[in-house]
């Protein structure tokens, strides 16, 4: 009976010291999440507010830029119908959903057109002489590139801001798995994916993020995720889609075909990795040629160089 007594103060000391252990953890550990938040207090309120303000000030000057740029495209109809439209998708893959984002493209042709024909009859024309022909058509090439400038620069922002959501996309894969064992929704998963990518991904967060806004406002599921591939232009994502559209229509689980298709995406870009890995040598032959075998060749051959000079000079 002793021993039992012993046993149960014994067991009741454990008892206390590990809640109080605990009750002390839990106080140590909210007194440094409120040192950091006052910390953090302390520092946005020590912040001068010249940086605001010149902040405003720099939104207030680019939302000028852009009206005066609007007003321009308005103005001018450089671009027919089909181009129009091609630029649009482009502008849409690209992350530029604003109404007015054709006009501001159309304002930059015409801007990089007229800054390209300047140079030319600044640069180009007084070296011409008499050939007004050459003259004219290196015009009308001044105007053809300053008319292509603003899309070739479209085309470059669309393939970075896919190329960004391709490597980011294995990773959100896994974490709608792991929505779907928790037991969420499509919708639900969707946004927390979103939720969670929008600090590694921006762009692969902001179309998630638009996907299940869709989602909640309209009853078309799949016309919601061709959206999403339409938007993005990428074949991995139409894979997803296709993922997603079956296992809704056939009442299939989606977890393995996501696991799979996380799995080859990841496979995808290890060969895209690898592929360019072998591109390297080859596009670094033509620098190594131009740049680092001329100056070997002066630093080995150089001394020889100088001292047949100087033997030859004392001879003669």
């Amino acid at each position: 009976m002793p021993l039992l007594n012993l046993l149960s103060l014994l067991s009741l000391f454990c008892a206390s010291l590990g809640g109080a252990l605990y009750l002390y953890a839990r106080a140590g550990r909210r007194a440094r999440l409120l040192e950091r938040m006052r910390c953090e207090v302390q520092r946005k309120s020590q912040q001068p507010p010249r940086l605001a303000a010149s902040h405003w000030q720099r939104h207030l000057l680019a939302q000028r830029l852009l009206a005066v740029l609007r007003g321009i495209g308005q103005r001018v109809p450089l671009l027919s119908m089909a181009q129009r439209m091609e630029v649009a998708e482009k502008l849409l893959r690209a992350g530029f959903r604003g109404p007015q984002a054709i006009m501001v493209v159309t304002a930059l042709a015409l801007l990089c057109m007229c800054l390209c024909v300047a140079l030319v009859l600044l640069f180009v024309w007084p070296l011409l002489g008499d050939n007004r022909l050459y003259a004219a058509l290196l015009c009308l090439l001044a105007i053809y590139l300053g008319l292509l400038l603003p899309r070739l620069l479209l085309d470059r922002l669309v393939v970075r801001r896919q190329r960004a959501i391709e490597r980011s996309l294995p990773d959100a894969l896994d974490l709608l798995v792991i929505c779907s064992n928790a037991g969420l929704g499509l919708n639900s998963a969707i946004a927390r994916v979103a939720e969670e990518m929008t600090s590694v991904c921006p762009a692969l967060g902001e179309e998630l993020g638009l996907t299940s806004s869709e989602l909640q406002l309209s009853s078309d599921t799949e016309r919601v995720l061709q959206n999403l591939a339409r938007r993005t232009g990428l074949e991995s994502m139409n894979s997803l889609v296709n993922t997603l559209l079956q296992s809704r229509q056939y009442g299939t689980a989606i977890t393995q075909a996501l696991r799979i298709l996380a799995a080859s995406e990841r496979t995808a870009r290890m060969m895209r990795l690898e592929e360019a890995a072998a591109k390297l040598a080859v596009k670094i032959t033509l620098p190594m040629m131009l740049f680092i075998l001329p100056t070997v060749l002066i630093v080995a051959a150089g001394p020889a160089v100088l001292g047949l000079a100087a033997f030859f000079g004392s001879q003669g």
